[in-house]
């Protein structure tokens, strides 16, 4: 089978997904608001987070009092509450259920400690740092971006460029948890051997789409923009079109069913993963991917997805012997039967496929 490595085909691959809509995203407005018993902290976490510091701080960033959160006018996508202590003063408390009660995601950053801390009511993050500096900036970044609103991620990271890391992370590892769990998908249906073998290029197709679209979102993110279309071309003469389907290529020989389910899902996951990091390069340092970049990148990513697909198959596992359990007791019905669960399956497994195919079908019947 060979595949044509040319911009239009590629183009076809991703022309289901709305891209537009995702460069819309990255020029959305917010706002991100910051409360503090301590005006000094706030200011200095604004000027941190601001790209022209504090000489310049980012508008769309806002320091407010307690009083203030309790009479604003304006919705923030987000809220940052700084405290000098693990239990929060009257007033931050106060600040936070206001908060929660108006369903704004909440990060709280615990200042002059470093003990790992978890959430408390109505936070969706928390973190203890030294002090506001550089040298938290990456603990309070991932804090920031696991708070804000996914839709509004890739503009944080255009707008807040001290926010980029997190982000970058954030883009990478969703996308190769998601081409590991179709790998896990792919590894499961195979207890109906039937439905494994004409899937081959409709895998290639999936993995290198969803690969193809984190890209061109990582761009966005890192600052980059222009013609949707001119930006995948830009991106795929970076990555080298030979390198990113040789990689899909390997992905596609872990989904062989000689291969253990481990070894294939790790595979989809360090190969997407690689390539992610190899995008940040480009985008962030203007270093273009080769193939040694690449290996290294993919034998960090092996190492990261066997650790993902090890919980994942042992959360599939887990499921599986409910689902026999269930099937053992008196009155069970079909349902549960291991073979239909295979067909369940199967029609996940369809819900990855591109609209391609569709489209055209519905075009041929006079549907629109």
């Amino acid at each position: 089978m060979s595949v044509s490595l040319k911009v239009g085909n590629l183009w076809r691959v991703i022309r289901d997904i709305d891209i537009e809509a995702i460069r819309r995203s990255a020029r959305g407005r917010f706002e991100l608001l910051i409360v503090s018993d301590d005006e000094t902290d706030a200011r200095r976490l604004h000027a941190l987070v601001s790209p022209g510091g504090d000489v310049t701080p980012h508008p769309w960033v806002v320091v407010a009092d307690v009083a203030r959160v309790m009479s604003r006018e304006t919705r923030p996508a987000a809220a940052i509450l700084l405290s000098k202590t693990h239990e929060l003063s009257v007033a931050l408390a106060g600040a936070r259920q206001t908060l929660h009660l108006d369903h704004i995601p909440i990060a709280t950053i615990v200042v002059g400690d470093s003990t790992p801390l978890v959430p408390r009511g109505g936070e969706r993050a928390r973190v203890a740092v030294g002090a506001i500096d550089a040298g938290s900036l990456g603990a309070i970044g991932n804090a920031v971006v696991d708070t804000f609103p996914p839709d509004l991620r890739l503009a944080l990271a255009v707008q807040l460029p001290a926010f980029q890391p997190a982000v970058f992370d954030v883009l990478i590892d969703e996308t190769a948890r998601a081409n590991a769990s179709f790998a896990l998908t792919m590894g499961l249906a195979e207890v109906v051997p039937v439905l494994t073998a004409p899937l081959n290029l409709g895998d290639m197709v999936i993995l290198t789409k969803n690969q193809l679209i984190m890209c061109y979102r990582l761009a966005l993110a890192a600052g980059r923009d222009g013609h949707p279309r001119r930006m995948v071309a830009e991106i795929l003469g970076v990555l080298g079109g030979g390198l990113l389907f040789r990689q899909a290529a390997r992905q596609l020989v872990g989904l062989i069913p000689v291969v253990g389910l481990v070894p294939k899902v790790a595979l989809a996951y360090g190969g997407t993963w690689a390539i992610g990091r190899g995008m940040v390069m480009w985008a962030t340092e203007g270093r273009e991917m080769t193939t040694e970049s690449l290996r290294r990148f993919t034998r960090e990513g092996l190492a990261r997805g066997k650790q993902v697909a090890e919980g994942m198959l042992a959360r599939s596992r887990s499921a599986q012997a409910g689902h026999e359990g269930d099937s053992a007791r008196p009155g069970a019905g079909p349902d549960v039967h291991p073979v239909v669960g295979a067909h369940g399956r199967w029609e996940r497994l369809k819900g990855y496929l591109p609209a391609l195919g569709r489209r055209e079908r519905r075009s041929r019947h006079g549907l629109s």
